[in-house]
């Protein structure tokens, strides 16, 4: 009777799991705060030494000041990041790296809607030799704000030629 109870209860919580339209389903970037996108290497071999790193910051609810970037241990941004809209126009920002942290602080806030572009270039991750997944962890500061909010980590994914 128990069995028979369980089997019942499976199958209606399939049922109702299945009848939800996938119309639903929310797209990320209807979010109402500001979020991290996609995340690449250019090119994805992780022996290259002079490697682009990219990954996209879309901002919603608040206009961000600033951009705060962990970078992994033993990698290293050689030839400075710069930040694109959608538009491809460069936002302009003052970068600053001090260790393993690169603070991008902007001209003027970012204001919601817009989706950005972040390219950390020269990266040098020499000390990755094999197939890895780099994880940078990225903060925002909002406009009037004091404290950095986590925005959470980019993956970037690199293979060995």
């Amino acid at each position: 009777m128990a069995m028979k109870k369980l089997i019942y209860a499976v199958a209606f919580t399939l049922v109702i799991a299945s009848s939800v339209p996938a119309a639903l389903a929310k797209n990320p970037n209807d979010a109402k705060v500001t979020h991290l996108g996609n995340g690449a290497a250019f090119p994805n071999d992780s022996a290259v030494s002079d490697a682009t790193h990219k990954f996209e910051v879309h901002v919603q609810g608040k206009a961000v000041s600033e951009l705060a970037i962990n970078m992994p241990e033993g990698v290293k941004v050689n030839r400075g990041i710069e930040v694109k809209n959608k538009s491809g126009q460069k936002i302009p920002a003052t970068v600053s790296i001090d260790g393993k942290i690169a603070t991008v602080a902007f001209s003027e806030p970012v204001a919601p809607g817009n989706s950005l572009s972040v390219s950390m270039k020269g990266v040098n991750a020499a000390s990755y030799d094999s197939n890895q997944f780099l994880h940078y962890q990225v903060s925002a500061k909002n406009e009037g704000m004091k404290e950095a909010i986590s925005l959470g980590l980019v993956r970037i994914t690199t293979y060995l030629s």
